[in-house]
């Protein structure tokens, strides 16, 4: 269980696709690839060394085409963050966490070593074997899957919806586990609520069996590995737990024929959509082929068309299968005691609610976990980031002193606490603490990266652009970090060393948010290259069409091109999503008010003076339009609120005096002309002037 301070959702997809990392990678500062394991028709399975639970895990990511975006990322991570919930079974393969790097999102699973045959899946098995397998296994087998599945049901799995034998592998000692919840149904989530609806994704070749694939019947969507899809879900999209006692039939019928191919699949043509009314049909008409007793009427009834006439769950199938076992063998399958659960499941669910804001129940799981050990540092610093999280810095600190009076020498502890105090703007104190974490361990990342964005707080650029440096000494492809040393070397008037850390940023992630907004903004509006900024909040918007910032840069590009109206429609963009966002009041206000529009513009000041009356522009602009509509006393008025905020600006002294000359107030004028004089600079040649020349023709009078 590891921080989650780094582990906020980037909003952008990584440019490194699913299968390219190599051995010797390393991903999100935590996990040493090792090797592959396998590659699926929706991802790939690396070996990996976890850096700080020091032990092997399985990795498994997916390919980009489901990660397009930020909210098909968390529907994917909602989905399997239910597999994470199981916690510990024996007979499920425990998912430990899901993480997002770089856009990426992992599935940290336990590692299942082959067995000394090289063995690690059912298919592996049945391939091996070339004949039917021993009945006594088979059974005990389909015994511990169904009592898997009732674990699953029972901790908020509705179906599975992806059984067949890849998903079900067996452990050195023989032990079952059940693998890939939520994952088919994660996909179809994501396929329909992405572009990939317009057409399907089949994966595998029919020749070695499908995988799991996506696709259309009769205008509905459709999720499931070719040959293993009950009638229903072919016909309907609709799954259910008879859907899984339907699939788990076909792989019972497998098991007890040794077939490697599950019953009642058709020859495959090249047409997709036909195979699989060629095995629709067949599954309504024909019978499964006969296997021998005591099996053959239990199949049968898993795999009848009508889901009414199966097992209606996973328990009765069990009762059934258990009593064959025990007439065989006059035994019956132990189970694993599974118990209470344990300190760590509890910190894995508390931090998977944290990774749902799920705050306080996150609180809850910690205390468990302290509640079966009180000395559990890793449960004071999650339950210190869940404090953090929810605002309460405080409270936050107080876990972390737990955690560093248990292990002083716990850098995640002194880090937390110094992120904490950094909210608290006790920046120095927060700045001690990260050199606490570094001195027990110069490399530690998240130290350099939260010292950097302190001491970046605190103005002191250089020193913060030398930990963001440190920083990437260890993993030169966080975008994040070359995000933030781009906004210090932008702090520091350094616009186009800031703009190669942004591009470094986009070329780690592309669609970056972060990157996209500050390299355009930097390009707009302190280069004066708007078509170019504009390029790239168009290129963030293609895949985030929510990103407030990004409609808001654009509207303030385009009012800087003269382009007033598309302007005004980038606004309305903005606050469609967000009607509180007081940049997009301020921007429309002012692209309506050089529209001529001045009421509509005032109107847009208004809003944005309700949200943020300490905003000096906005007055300003608020008198300009006042004024141009003849409404002096009010523009006045709107002139000294901006003046009360920001007293030295030259122009609104000069506007102020321009109103009260439409009153024939000389006298206040004439004071408000000599201030103009005092602040202006030399580029206010023709106004200095101006006014020179009316002060005194009012003083001859």
């Amino acid at each position: 269980m590891s921080s989650l301070f780094d582990k906020k959702p980037s909003a952008e997809p990584s440019v490194k696709p699913a299968e390219d990392y190599q051995k010797g990678d390393v991903i999100g500062d935590k996990f040493e690839v090792r090797g592959r394991l396998g590659k699926g028709g929706f991802g790939v399975v690396y070996l990996a060394y976890d850096r700080e639970s020091k032990e092997l895990c399985a990795l498994k990511t997916f390919k980009d085409e489901f990660l397009a975006d930020a909210t098909t990322r968390e529907a994917f991570k909602k989905e399997t963050l239910l597999w994470v919930g199981l916690g510990e079974h024996p007979f499920i393969i425990s998912a430990r966490w899901v993480e997002e790097f770089s856009g990426r999102l992992f599935v940290k699973m336990v590692y299942m070593a082959p067995d000394a045959k090289d063995r690690v899946s059912l298919t592996d098995h049945l391939a091996g074997a070339g004949k039917p397998l021993a009945i006594d296994q088979t059974l005990e087998w389909a015994i511990q899957f169904c009592i898997g599945m009732e674990h699953a049901v029972a901790h908020g799995i509705k179906c599975h919806r992806d059984i067949k034998p890849a998903n079900i592998l067996i452990a050195q000692d023989g032990t079952l586990k059940i693998t890939d919840f939520g994952l088919a149904a994660a996909a179809e989530v994501v396929w329909l609520s992405a572009a990939g609806q317009s057409g399907s994704v089949v994966t595998g070749i029919a020749e070695h069996g499908f995988s799991l694939s996506l696709f259309k019947s009769d205008g509905k969507g459709c999720c499931g590995t070719p040959g293993y899809i009950s009638p229903e879900v072919f016909r309907y999209g609709v799954a259910d737990i008879r859907s899984d006692i339907y699939s788990f039939g076909l792989v019972l019928w497998q098991m007890a024929t040794g077939s490697m191919s599950p019953p009642f699949l058709v020859p495959f043509g090249g047409d997709m959509e036909g195979f699989l009314r060629g095995v629709y049909r067949q599954q309504l008409t024909c019978r499964v082929p006969p296997v021998e007793e005591p099996l053959c009427q239990l199949i049968e009834r898993c795999v009848k068309p009508d889901p009414v006439e199966r097992y209606q769950g996973f328990g009765k199938l069990r009762n059934d299968l258990a009593i064959i076992f025990l007439n065989r063998t006059g035994r019956r399958v132990k189970v694993a005691e599974v118990g209470e659960q344990s300190v760590a499941f509890w910190c894995n669910k508390g931090a998977a609610l944290d990774t749902l804001g799920r705050n306080e129940e996150a609180i809850s799981c910690y205390d468990k976990a302290l509640g079966i050990d009180p000395r559990y540092t890793i449960a004071w610093n999650n339950k210190g980031i869940a404090f953090h999280i929810l605002g309460r810095h405080e409270e936050a600190i107080g876990c972390f002193n737990k955690a560093l009076a248990i292990d002083p020498s716990s850098t995640s502890a002194w880090t937390g606490k110094g992120v904490a105090l950094n909210k608290l703007g006790k920046r120095e104190e927060a700045i001690h603490c990260y050199g606490k974490a570094l001195e027990i361990d110069p490399r530690c990342a998240d130290a350099w990266s939260n010292k950097g964005i302190t001491l970046n707080a605190l103005g002191r650029y250089s020193e913060a652009i030398d930990c963001y440096n440190k920083r990437l000494e260890s993993n030169p492809r966080n975008a994040k970090i070359w995000c933030h040393k781009g906004d210090a070397l932008r702090a520091s008037g350094m616009h186009n060393e800031a703009i190669g850390c942004y591009d470094k940023a986009l070329t780690i992630d592309p669609l970056n948010a972060v990157a996209c907004n500050n390299k355009g903004r930097i390009l707009g509006l302190f280069l004066g290259r708007h078509e170019e900024a504009i390029a790239c909040y168009d290129n963030l918007l293609s895949s985030n069409s929510q990103d407030v910032t990004a409609w808001v840069n654009k509207g303030e590009s385009l009012y800087e091109l003269g382009q007033k109206e598309e302007a005004v429609s980038c606004f309305d963009k903005t606050l469609a999503i967000d009607p509180g966002h007081t940049r997009a009041w301020q921007g429309k206000g002012r692209a309506l008010l050089a529209l001529g529009q001045r009421e509509k513009a005032i109107s847009c000041f208004e809003q944005a003076l309700a949200l943020n009356p300490r905003d000096a522009a906005t007055w300003r602009n608020q008198g300009r339009s006042l004024a141009e509509i003849d409404r002096q006393e009010e523009a006045i008025k709107s002139y000294d609120q901006a003046l009360a905020i920001d007293s030295q600006h030259a122009e609104t002294w000069f506007n102020k005096a321009l109103s009260l000359k439409a009153l024939r107030q000389t006298h206040d004028e004439v004071m408000c002309l000599r201030k103009f004089i005092e602040l202006a600079s030399t580029q206010n040649d023709a106004p200095v002037t101006y006014a020179k020349k009316r002060i005194q023709e009012l003083e001859s009078r």
